[in-house]
């Protein structure tokens, strides 16, 4: 595939694990054992809110997209993210979980060409919406960065109805 260059997940993640890892040890620098950290004496660290969530998976059909109000793309998709684990036994364990997309404009755009088990990388934040009884809730994933890992081209619309063989 010319003009497409991909980067390993490995490559993607580095600078954000270094990050993580830089404030982990000026965490662990500035604090004291069983102590609260400088300037926040009497009830310790403030608990902080952030909604960002990162997820790396492989797409499960071909992305629905729609034209909305305005003339903008949205995509819908699910992604199937593998979490490798090891039982009681110490034998290997895989656990799958699915997780609803949604992509808006340019990010729409990108990953409407995409197909079945094209791996992606999404940056966003969480989304929830509860039934007006409060009882039932949904949530997704809005894409706010995308990138593609591994592009599997989809050969036709899978979303689209099979025609019925002819008995001809």
């Amino acid at each position: 595939m010319a003009g497409y260059e991909y980067q390993s997940a490995g490559q993607i993640l580095a600078p954000w694990m270094k990050k993580m890892n830089e404030g982990r040890q000026r965490m662990e620098n500035e604090g004291q054992a069983g102590g609260t950290l400088p300037g926040m004496e009497g009830g310790g660290a403030p608990i902080g809110e952030e909604n960002s969530t990162r997820v790396i998976g492989r797409l499960t059909r071909k992305p629905l997209t729609v034209e909305v109000t305005g003339g903008h793309k949205k995509a819908i998709f699910t992604l199937a993210v593998t979490r490798s684990y090891r039982d009681g036994e110490n034998r290997p364990k895989q656990q799958k979980a699915f997780v609803p997309v949604v992509a808006w404009r340019a990010l729409a755009a990108q990953v409407e060409t995409l197909g079945k088990d094209s791996a992606v990388l999404i940056e966003g934040h969480l989304r929830t919406w509860s039934d007006p009884k409060g009882k039932n809730f949904r949530w997704e994933v809005e894409a706010e960065v995308l990138e593609v890992l591994e592009r599997r081209e989809s050969p036709s619309d899978e979303r689209a109805p099979r025609p019925e063989a002819s008995a001809a």
